[in-house]
């Protein structure tokens, strides 16, 4: 089938953007879930091949632009193999077992990711459309990765005939099993539903809390989840550690990942609260800190409140400027896409103006090497970590 592309979606696809939008065709284009198509421009000359799909960023990613190239298990190996090639620091780092090995439209085809959790792999599809190919991705990936002992796929797109999570290949894994990140040890989940037990993206701005900002210091770690921030400041020779999360899980799983460093609990605190309840706890209790965590998630609800990030987090920042000690530091995270870096930054202002405290900018992260996004798609370079100190 052909498909042509308006004037201005031709030029960014020329330039190297690989997402289709609904808006970008020439006309509403009737499609099955996967169909690949020729992309041309409005005059007919081919621009690329793409496989069209129904996504929470468009419709479609182009996949080559070679004419006549074709979603099969050579073309799906190749791929692979190049990913393979580009991580082998990583396949060789005996301190780390963790990591993205094929990073969707970064690595060459958009909609699918696939990580390594030590002997077993991870695929998080995105559409059916994708999901049509799963297994001649699933034998590529088998062919590529022997060492691999079993795969498991996760369904991030909506459907009521796919389970979440389910096994695609190999024997199950463990229950619950560790890995390494740069040494520290997390216990790691693959068959909980979308989550892990750890955030892949974040690994370098562990290693910097771990050996630049925790040594001696009090650290609070908000929205902390299983609480790997947390972990990271202590190995790095924090006084304390104080890990926030709403979730009832976060204090048992928070507590596991400590007993798999040997952490011994007498510094660490973990409270089940809402962050914005316990800034005002904090308060109340003359409780202050030295280096303060804020990761939210894109959007969350409770029975009191929502709470999204690119509307909240001026509020986040100044309770936190509320609680943190002079010349601390705050990590301020976001891997919403549709938060820009310059809104991200003037909220991060605002919410100082509110606590009356200047910031100081000292570090700045976005997603790691293992983490590759193509050029012109702003959407996919989500993550942005800014560290302030506050003077």
């Amino acid at each position: 089938m052909t498909v042509k592309l308006k004037q201005e979606a031709a030029q960014a696809l020329r330039q190297g953007r690989p997402l289709l939008q609904a808006d970008d065709f020439m006309g509403e284009v009737s499609f099955n879930e996967g169909d690949q198509v020729y992309l041309t421009d409005s005059k007919g000359d081919f621009l690329a091949m793409a496989y069209l799909a129904k996504q929470n960023k468009g419709l479609g990613w182009v996949y080559s632009y070679q004419r006549d190239q074709v979603l099969d298990p050579s073309f799906f190996k190749q791929i692979f193999s190049r990913a393979k090639t580009k991580r082998q620091g990583l396949f060789d780092d005996e301190l780390t077992t963790a990591f993205r090995f094929f990073n969707g439209e970064g690595d060459g085809l958009g909609g699918l990711s696939v990580d390594v959790y030590g002997d077993y792999l991870l695929i998080q599809w995105y559409s059916l459309g994708i999901y049509a190919y799963r297994a001649s991705i699933v034998e590529a990936l088998k062919e590529v990765l022997p060492a691999c002992r079993g795969i498991v796929g996760k369904n991030r797109f909506q459907s009521q005939d796919h389970l979440a999570s389910e096994w695609l290949a190999g024997e199950e894994a463990p229950e619950h099993f560790t890995v390494l990140e740069e040494g520290r040890r997390y216990v790691v989940r693959l068959n909980d539903h979308w989550m892990t037990g750890i955030f892949l993206d974040q690994r370098e701005v562990r290693t910097y809390l771990q050996c630049e900002l925790a040594l001696g210091r009090r650290v609070l770690n908000t929205f902390s989840y299983t609480g790997a921030f947390s972990v990271a400041a202590a190995l790095g020779g924090a006084s304390q550690t104080c890990s926030v999360d709403l979730a009832n899980r976060s204090r048992d799983l928070t507590e596991e990942q400590f007993a798999a460093n040997g952490i011994p609990l007498a510094d660490q605190e973990i409270y089940v609260m809402d962050t914005f309840d316990y800034y005002k706890y904090a308060q109340r209790h003359n409780k202050f800190y030295d280096l303060i965590i804020m990761d939210p998630p894109s959007f969350a609800r409770n029975k009191k409140k929502v709470f999204k990030v690119n509307k909240d987090y001026p509020k986040l920042v100044a309770g936190a400027l509320g609680i943190l000690a002079s010349q601390g530091d705050l990590v301020c995270s976001t891997n919403a896409s549709n938060y820009s870096l310059a809104a991200f930054k003037s909220d991060i202002e605002k919410g100082a103006k509110k606590a009356q405290r200047s910031l100081r900018l000292i570090q700045e992260f976005k997603l790691p090497g293992d983490f590759p996004v193509p050029a012109h798609s702003p959407e996919s370079d989500y993550l942005k970590v800014l560290i302030y100190r506050a003077d």
